[in-house]
């Protein structure tokens, strides 16, 4: 994976988060973060878990018990403490952006 994670990939680790999640519980978890300002359609986010599994950065994982959907079996995913690793650098990499755009752009907000 590159130094930077994509949008779908850092926006898919956000909504696992610590959680075991199916795609559709993935997408509405994410919409749900976010107040609906960002999403992940289908055809993205099954791209972005392909090659999230392959990566390593989620694992397949049995469902949870309470997944009593009713409906045909899913696949769920988690992440792996690589994937949360890295979530967890990228967060820190756009906080320090963050700072930096306060510096430039509005300097009496800096931290």
């Amino acid at each position: 994976m590159p130094d930077r994670l994509s949008a779908p990939v850092y926006n898919t680790l956000l909504a696992l988060g610590t959680e075991t999640r199916h795609g559709w519980a993935i997408m509405q978890h994410l919409a749900e973060l976010t107040d609906g300002a960002e999403e992940l359609l289908p055809g993205t986010l099954y791209a972005t878990l392909a090659r999230m599994l392959e990566s390593g950065l989620i694992e397949e994982a049995r469902p949870p018990r309470n997944d009593g959907s009713g409906g045909p079996p899913r696949r769920h995913y988690r992440a792996t403490a690589k994937g949360k690793a890295l979530a967890q650098e990228e967060t820190e990499r756009m906080r320090r952006w963050v700072n930096v755009a306060r510096r430039v752009w509005q300097p009496g907000l800096a931290r």
